[in-house]
């Protein structure tokens, strides 16, 4: 004969199953961020650039849909490794200058 599981026995399961649920979702989300900070930049560029060059989003027929394709500038394909470029480029001048401004804190000044 099978026993019946006691309530203290079905708890125990609904909390093993709950706590594998949420292992289950930490994982995703941190897969998730770990995608977002490797690409920020591109999803930046990708951002701001659908800003200034959105395609049109008007129905077209087959023969003129490769002409407007054509017309559209490349101009977000050839400027979308430059984010990770500037922000090397800039990280170190706002380190320099932020460290400056934390030392300029605790220097004392000179008294005239």
């Amino acid at each position: 004969m099978k026993r019946q599981p006691t309530p203290l026995d079905m708890l125990m399961a609904e909390q093993r199953r709950v706590r594998e649920s949420c292992r289950v979702q930490e994982q995703k989300i941190n897969e998730d961020f770990k995608f977002i900070h490797d690409h920020f930049g591109r999803i930046l560029f990708a951002g701001i650039s659908s800003l200034f060059f959105s395609k049109r989003r008007e129905p077209v027929e087959n023969d003129e849909k490769k002409e407007t394709e054509e017309q559209n500038p490349m101009l977000g394909m050839m400027f979308k490794n430059i984010p990770p470029l500037l922000w090397e480029a800039a990280l170190p001048i706002l380190l320099r200058w932020g460290v400056g401004r934390i030392g300029n804190l605790f220097r004392r000044r000179a008294k005239r």
